[in-house]
C-alpha cells in the first residue's frame, strides 16, 4: 500500500478507536456523523483555519502567537480533537512525503546509536508521527527500539500527540517536555542528547525572527544535537512569504557553512548548494505537494468548513551534517553527471510539455516533446543527464538519459 492510499477504513478504525480511549470520541460512530463533525469539530476548525491562513494577514511576516489555538478554555478537548484531525494528520502526512522521498533516493539511517526522535514544537506529534506513517509506507524503516522526544508548549496537545505515537507504533516510547521555545536562548542545553532525526512541522512560521537567525539555531541543532549522517526535515506552509523566509534560512545557513568550513549538506529539495533560483526573483517561491486519498471523516469535515485537503503543498529543507559527499547520503543520485528536479507541473503547450526545473544551473522554463518523458511526469520528478539548451527562459530539453518517477508524494 502506498502513502497515497493508506488511510482506508482501517486506519479511520484504528484512529476512532484511539480516540476514544483517550475520551475525545464517545463512540466510533461520531467520525461518521455529520451532525457531530458539524457541531463539535466544524467550528474550531474554521476558526483554527482563519488564524492559519496568513494571507489573510496584512504583515505575513508576523510570527503566529501560539496561544490563540492552544486555547485552554471550556472547549478545549474540542478545539485539540479539531486541529488533530483537521491539521495534525495533513500535516503527518507532509512530513510522510519529506520521508518517502529519503527513501527513493536510498537514504540510510545511521546504525551508529538507537533510533531517537525530536520534534520541535511538537503540538499533537505530527512530525513524529509522519515519521512513523513514512516509515510504514517505504523502505526507510525505523528500527526497534525506537524514542520520541516531544518539546510543546501546551501540555494537552502534547500529550494527545505522544499517546497517538504511541498507539500507531507501540515499539516507540516517548517522553514529552513542556516548555515554549523561543530565540533567546539555544532550544536545547548542551547537556542534552544527539538525535538521529530531528523534525519540526509548521513550526518556524511561527515566529518573526530573522531566518538568519532561524539557520543559527538549526545549526547548533547539527553541531551539538544530530548524530552524524542524521537529518533534520523541516516542513513549513508553501505561502510565497514563508516559503521564502524558509529558503533564506538555507541562503544563511549555507553561507555559515562555506564560511566556517562545516560538515552540513541540504540534502532535499535542492540537489546541490547552489543559488537558490525560485529566490532570486523576487515574486517566486519553491513549493512541494503530496497527492493522498483523504480519510472519509476528512473528506466530509472538509466539506461542512468549506476546505479541500486533496492536495497538500508545503515547503521543506532537509538537512544533514555528515564527512560523506551528498551522493553517499543519497546514492538515488549517482549515475548522473547533472540532475535537475520539475517544481512545477506539466502543462500543454501546443505540442510541446511545459515545466520548470531546478538545478545547478539554477531555474529554467523548458519545453519538450511529450514522446521523450513519461507520460505521468509531474511535480517532484527528477531529469539526468539532461540535455538542456536556450536561456533560462526558454529552454529545450534535447535528450535525457533517464527520468526517476517519485514515490510517495
Amino acid at each position: 500500500m502506498s502513502l497515497a492510499d493508506g488511510f482506508d477504513d482501517a486506519f479511520e478504525g484504528q484512529l476512532a478507536q484511539f480516540l476514544i480511549q483517550q475520551k475525545y470520541l464517545n463512540q466510533a460512530s461520531d467520525l461518521d456523523s455529520k451532525r457531530f463533525l458539524a457541531r463539535s469539530v466544524a467550528p474550531h476548525v474554521q476558526t483554527l483555519s482563519s488564524l492559519f491562513n496568513r494571507q489573510l494577514k496584512p504583515d505575513q511576516s508576523a510570527g503566529i502567537d501560539e496561544s490563540l489555538y492552544w486555547n485552554d478554555s471550556s472547549n478545549a478537548m474540542n478545539r485539540r480533537l479539531a486541529y488533530f484531525l483537521a491539521f495534525g494528520l495533513p500535516n503527518s502526512v507532509r512530513v510522510a512525503g519529506v520521508w518517502s522521498e529519503l527513501s527513493r533516493l536510498g537514504y540510510v539511517l545511521p546504525a551508529s546509536s538507537a533510533f531517537s526522535v525530536l520534534e520541535l514544537g511538537a503540538g499533537t506529534g505530527a512530525g513524529v508521527t509522519g515519521c512513523i506513517l513514512g516509515s510504514k509506507f517505504s523502505d526507510l524503516k525505523i528500527p526497534t527500539p525506537a524514542h520520541a522526544a516531544l518539546i510543546e508548549q501546551n501540555r494537552g496537545a502534547m500529550e494527545l500527540g505522544s499517546a497517538w505515537i504511541e498507539h500507531l507504533e507501540p515499539s516507540m516510547s516517548t517522553r514529552c517536555f513542556h516548555r515554549k521555545l523561543t530565540f533567546d536562548e539555544d532550544w536545547l542545553p548542551r547537556s542534552a542528547p544527539k538525535f538521529t532525526v530531528i523534525v519540526a512541522s509548521f513550526f518556524l512560521n511561527e515566529f518573526d525572527n530573522k531566518p538568519s537567525e532561524w539557520a543559527d539555531q538549526i545549526l547548533n541543532l547539527t553541531q551539538n544535537h544530530l548524530v552524524e549522517d542524521g537529518v533534520i526535515i523541516l516542513v513549513e506552509p508553501a505561502l510565497k512569504l514563508q516559503s521564502r523566509r524558509l529558503l533564506e534560512c538555507r541562503k544563511h545557513l549555507l553561507k555559515r557553512v562555506e564560511e566556517e568550513k562545516r560538515q552540513e549538506l541540504v540534502l532535499l529539495p535542492c540537489l546541490g548548494h547552489q543559488i537558490c533560483g525560485a529566490l532570486e526573483d523576487p515574486d517566486d517561491w519553491c513549493h512541494e505537494e503530496v497527492t493522498w486519498w483523504r480519510p472519509k471523516y476528512l473528506r466530509a469535515l472538509d466539506e461542512i468548513a468549506g476546505l479541500d485537503r486533496r492536495t497538500l503543498p508545503f515547503s521543506y529543507l532537509v538537512i544533514s551534517r555528515s564527512n560523506k559527499t551528498r551522493t553517499e547520503l543519497l546514492p538515488g543520485l549517482a549515475g548522473a553527471s547533472t540532475l535537475h528536479r520539475l517544481v512545477s507541473p506539466a502543462h500543454k503547450l501546443g505540442r510541446d510539455l511545459e515545466f520548470f526545473t531546478c538545478g545547478q544551473d539554477g531555474k529554467r522554463r523548458v519545453r519538450v516533446q511529450p514522446d521523450m518523458v513519461a507520460d505521468d511526469i509531474q511535480r517532484g520528478d527528477l531529469l539526468g543527464n539532461a540535455v538542456l539548451r536556450g536561456d533560462p527562459e526558454c529552454t529545450r530539453l534535447e535528450s535525457l538519459s533517464e527520468q526517476s518517477a517519485k514515490d510517495g508524494f
